[in-house]
């Protein structure tokens, strides 16, 4: 009955650790109906959450709605003109250096809307948020 019992629990216990993560079916549900908004409903969505998370007054609110404005627009072009087949080295490169350089003016305008608490918290949250891309992009391989 102890063995039994004890195999019980084992088995119960690998069942549970071999189910699926639950958050991976939200995230993309969540994404997909990002995609469906337009630019400027994406674009005031995340101001409101900026705003909630910064404590924005109205004129920063307004200044980070342009901006974000053009950066969802920026993307939206991009995806519309990605090509069918695989880019060269070159495209490669240059897209990468594209998106730099739009990282590095959406930092020079965000420090010069934000205020210094408001820019720490900020550049905080866009750590985060890179880390948890990386990690969703590279999950750890099990090994075999």
């Amino acid at each position: 009955m102890k063995t039994l019992l004890t195999v019980l629990v084992v088995c119960l216990g690998f069942s549970a650790m071999a189910q699926p993560p639950h958050h991976d079916k939200k995230s993309k549900y969540r994404s997909e109906k990002m995609k469906d908004l337009s630019a400027e409903q994406r674009a005031a969505l995340m101001t409101k959450k900026m705003t909630l998370d910064l404590d924005l007054n109205e004129t920063q609110q307004n200044q980070i709605y342009a901006l974000i404005l053009d950066k969802t627009k920026k993307h939206e072009k991009r995806r519309a003109n990605k090509p069918e087949e695989r880019p060269t080295k070159d495209d490669l490169y240059a897209m990468k250096m594209e998106q730099m350089d739009d990282q590095i003016a959406m930092k020079k305008a965000m420090k010069s809307i934000l205020d210094e608490s408001q820019y720490e918290v900020w550049t905080s949250i866009q750590k985060k948020a890179d880390y948890l891309k990386k990690r969703k992009k590279h999950p750890k391989r099990e090994e075999r």
